[in-house]
C-alpha cells in the first residue's frame, strides 16, 4: 500500500470517527477531550481486574477512590440510575440505554466513540452531564485509565478476558488526534 493511500485513509478513518461520535452524541465535544493517541494500546484486559478494578478503586494518590463510591444500590438509587458494582456493572453497561438520555448506550461492543461511557471518562463535554468522575472526584482517571477503558470497548466489551483489539494500524485513537 503507498503512503498516500495510507494517509488516505487515516483521514478518511478520522472523518467517519468524527461523524459517527457526532451523530450518536448530540452536543458532544470532541474538543474537550483528553488526548489518549500515544498511550500504547493495551491488547489483554481482564474485566474482572481491569475495568472492574477502576470501578472499585482508580486512585494512583495512595487513597482510595472508586466509581462505586457514588455508582452502588443504596436506597433509593444509584447515581444517575448506574450501578457499577461488582457482578452488577457489565450488565448495567454493555448495550444499556442511558437512564439520562436513552438515545445514547453506555457501551457499544467494538466502539469506543459511540460509546458513552468512553465519553464521560474522556470528554468535558460527553453530550449527556460532565466528564466522570464528578469534579474530579479521587484525582479523576489518567489518560492511562481512559486509555484502557476505550480498549476494553475496542475489543468487544468482553465480561472476561481479551486479548486482541482489531486495530490495523490506521485508525485514530480517542477522539484526539
Amino acid at each position: 500500500m503507498s503512503e498516500s493511500s495510507s494517509v488516505l485513509r487515516l483521514c478518511v478513518s478520522a472523518l467517519a470517527l468524527c461523524a459517527c461520535a457526532g451523530a450518536a452524541a448530540g452536543d458532544f465535544e470532541p474538543a474537550t477531550c483528553t488526548r489518549i493517541a500515544d498511550i500504547p494500546a493495551n491488547y489483554a484486559i481482564a474485566y474482572g481486574a481491569a475495568i472492574q478494578g477502576l470501578f472499585d478503586d482508580y486512585a494512583t494518590n495512595g487513597g482510595s477512590a472508586g466509581c462505586v463510591d457514588c455508582h452502588f444500590t443504596p436506597p433509593p438509587q444509584p447515581s444517575g440510575n448506574l450501578d457499577l458494582s461488582p457482578g452488577l456493572s457489565w450488565g448495567h453497561l454493555v448495550g444499556v440505554p442511558s437512564a439520562l438520555d436513552p438515545t445514547q448506550v453506555y457501551v457499544v461492543p467494538g466502539h469506543p466513540e459511540l460509546s458513552l461511557l468512553f465519553r464521560k471518562v474522556n470528554c468535558d463535554a460527553p453530550g449527556v452531564g460532565g466528564r466522570m468522575p464528578l469534579n474530579g472526584y479521587g484525582g479523576g482517571l489518567l489518560p492511562e485509565q481512559q486509555a484502557l477503558i476505550y480498549d476494553w470497548i475496542a475489543n468487544g466489551a468482553l465480561p472476561g478476558t481479551s486479548n486482541t483489539v482489531f486495530r490495523d494500524g490506521f485508525e485514530i485513537r480517542g477522539f484526539v488526534p
